[in-house]
């Protein structure tokens, strides 16, 4: 009883999307490009937020992400370039966890038509070709109360 409503009480009705993508940890290359496909039932706004997850082995203190987003029939929506910091100036992660380290990042807000699919495209763009220590990376969409 007590986990049924535990489980009632921890489900989102504004989320309509939350997907994580696996990312290989010894090294994600920058050609490998994850994707995200989100379908819409409603003329609706959303609010877009990406997780990532990374762990010890990440080398670096930041991290430079390209995210472009594209309606399936139509031209890119939004392009952005994230610069994320990860770690202070004496290497210590700056997100939360212990071995695997999480941060959250604010997208912003776009408008997904009625029978459209929305595909989101991430990909790094660091000088390194190969990047260790990055778990998962993932995309949610709640919708504008």
């Amino acid at each position: 009883m007590i986990a049924v409503a535990l489980v009632l009480t921890s489900c989102n009705r504004h989320t309509i999307y939350s997907h994580y993508e696996p990312v290989n940890i010894d090294g994600w290359e920058r050609s490998d490009t994850l994707w995200f496909c989100v379908g819409g039932d409603a003329d609706s706004i959303f609010n877009e937020q990406m997780g990532l997850r990374i762990n010890g082995n990440y080398p670096f203190k930041d991290l430079s992400l390209i995210v472009e987003q594209r309606l399936l029939n139509g031209p890119i929506v939004k392009a952005d370039t994230l610069n994320l910091m990860l770690a202070d100036e004496d290497g210590i992660f700056l997100g939360k966890g212990v071995s695997l380290f999480h941060y959250d990042m604010d997208l912003g807000t776009i408008v997904l038509p009625t029978a459209d699919t929305l595909q989101i495209a991430v990909f790094h763009n660091m000088k390194r070709e190969v990047l260790p220590g990055i778990a998962s990376i993932g995309i949610t969409l709640q919708k504008e109360p």
